[in-house]
């Protein structure tokens, strides 16, 4: 894409959600009430998994893909998915599409209640759904791009649970907060051995020389459906991608870099600590996987509602 050329824009967007929806262990509830035990190992010890989806005019985007994978996360943490799921899932879209609403959807399981660290026999697993508002996300964040810094902290590609959505997100958040500290927008970790993993809540993508660069699994990194999505746009655009593990110094001399996630989507990286990626501003190929993004949330829109997006 050609430098200047506008970004293809979202689809039109829909009505604003009124206020947030939730549903415990498959019923109704309200999202400002307590709704569920003390002692669920959820709270009491991120014994559990989540998903996070974007919804638009009340279309969750990608959402078989995001019950597949936790369907596999849940199969790995040897968690029962509760009976009563696919008619959580079902209710919540049914309202998302009642409502016209761009909105945030996060269904998290838990394995359910227990004390100790032992997994207790017959443990039924709790569910919440919740719809929420997006968050705001500034239009400068894809003119501009984000200033990133590279996390002290380290991912563990060899965790059990390395590469799995779970509920332990605390390495994270203290990599956010070390990279806001520091005058960032957001943090880069690294696995074990050095290598680029991800971002706080996003995959990361280098391009150099008109390739591709993105960390394989093998670095820990989650396979994040947004991810896949970029790298269908990738395959299908004749654009050249490498799955291979690299050290941080390829950011100093990267043309691009970009992460990808389902609330933000394609997000532009410009800096890297105090030093501009390639030209300082989001360069042709991430602009052309956001607008190719983009076209692809409209046709999943046109194709749930039987018209234009």
């Amino acid at each position: 894409m050609p430098p200047g050329q506008p970004v293809q824009d979202h689809p039109s967007p829909g009505a604003a959600l009124e206020r947030p929806l939730c549903w415990v262990n498959g019923l109704p509830a309200d999202p400002d009430s307590p709704a569920l035990p003390v002692s669920d190992r959820g709270f009491t010890l991120a014994d559990g998994c989540f998903e996070t989806m974007r919804a638009y005019r009340g279309v969750i985007f990608h959402l078989s893909a995001h019950l597949a994978r936790m369907a596999t996360t849940l199969g790995r943490l040897r968690i029962a998915p509760p009976p009563h799921l696919e008619q959580t899932v079902s209710a919540a879209a049914r309202a998302l599409r009642a409502a016209g609403a761009d909105a945030s959807v996060r269904l998290t399981i838990s394995r359910g209640i227990g004390a100790g660290v032992a997994v207790p026999s017959g443990a039924v697993p709790t569910s919440v759904l919740l719809i929420a508002r997006l968050p705001v996300f500034p239009p400068a964040l894809y003119t501009a791009g984000l200033r990133v810094r590279i996390a002290t902290g380290r991912r563990n590609e060899y965790a059990a649970t390395a590469g799995l959505k779970t509920l332990s997100y605390t390495d994270t958040v203290m990599a956010l907060i070390e990279a806001t500290a520091g005058g960032a927008d957001d943090a880069l970790l690294l696995d074990t051995a050095g290598h680029l993993c991800e971002g706080t809540s996003s995959n990361v993508f280098v391009v150099a020389n008109g390739v591709v660069h993105t960390p394989p699994r093998s670095c820990g990194v989650l396979p994040g459906v947004t991810r896949e999505a970029v790298l269908g746009i990738l395959e299908a655009s004749r654009i050249p991608v490498i799955e291979a593990p690299m050290l941080p110094d390829v950011l100093g001399t990267a043309d691009e870099v970009f992460l990808t996630s389902s609330l933000r989507e394609i997000a532009p990286v410009t800096r890297v600590g105090d030093r501009p990626v390639g030209s300082g501003t989001p360069g042709p190929i991430t602009r052309q996987v956001c607008a190719a993004y983009r076209i692809a949330v409209a046709g999943a829109i046109a194709d749930e509602m039987g018209g234009a997006a």
